[in-house]
């Protein structure tokens, strides 16, 4: 599966972004590469790649390794996590953390019960039970990325439909609020004590069904800040039907 998205904010393009998946048995593998785009790369040329793998069981995607390489000038950030069932068993930053008095440390204990930031939004469709779309928003996901510890709280908003070819007609749409825990979770004196969504009014997700993978994928991210609109758009949608049908 192959899905490209538009980055924007207060009505300008930001970035680009491609997420491929691909199931194989029992694994799965996914990506997704950014770079800016439009007028912001005179500001800026950052881009990278963050990736995961790890296994898929009735719909439930449990990662076994995290990467990320996030480049923006002179600047580089590496992330590479190795998982067993939730838990962190390996990790190297490049460059590390540096202590903050202003945040709150990563202990042992956050890295426990933990999905990626990237397979964190897959969701299989067979863990939907009884095929009710709402469920999809009924969950709460412990996030962890190398830098930070979050959680996300999803909350149903409604339905909706979709005409991208590829994808089941009708979406679900949720609200997420996210709630910092520990790490990288802010600027100076905010950091300890942050509130969820701090600088986020609302932020809106709408999945779509992927029909041929059975799979849930995000196909919007609405995000009202206090500096102007976010937005995520889905552009284009593709599956291969051969490798989908394999996989099951």
């Amino acid at each position: 599966m192959r899905a490209s998205y538009a980055v924007s904010f207060a009505g300008l393009p930001l970035a680009n972004a491609t997420l491929s998946v691909t199931l194989r048995g029992n694994a799965y593998s996914a990506q997704v590469d950014y770079r800016v785009s439009g007028a912001m790369r005179l500001l800026s040329d950052s881009a990278g790649v963050a990736s995961s793998t790890g296994t898929h069981d009735a719909g439930r995607f449990v990662p076994t390794e995290f990467n990320l390489d996030h480049r923006s000038g002179s600047r580089r950030q590496r992330v590479k996590l190795g998982m067993s069932e939730g838990v962190v068993k390996t990790m190297a930053v490049e460059p590390p953390l540096v202590p903050d008095s202003s945040q709150i440390p990563i202990e042992p204990k956050h890295l426990m019960a933990i999905v990626d930031p990237l397979s964190a939004f897959l969701l299989g469709a067979a863990t939907i039970e009884g095929g009710a779309r709402g469920a999809v928003c009924d969950r709460t996901l412990s996030i962890f990325d190398g830098l930070r510890r979050y959680d996300v709280k999803f909350e149903p908003q409604g339905t909706g439909t979709t005409v991208q070819n590829g994808l089941a007609g009708s979406t679900t749409i949720c609200r997420a609020i996210v709630k910092p825990v520990a790490g990288r979770i802010g600027e100076g004196s905010r950091a300890r004590g942050a509130s969820p969504n701090a600088d986020v009014d609302r932020i809106t997700i709408t999945f779509g069904r992927a029909a041929k993978m059975d799979l849930y994928i995000p196909i919007s991210i609405q995000a009202q800040t206090r500096l102007g609109a976010a937005s995520v758009l889905l552009r284009s949608f593709s599956a291969d039907s051969e490798r989908s049908a394999a996989s099951r």
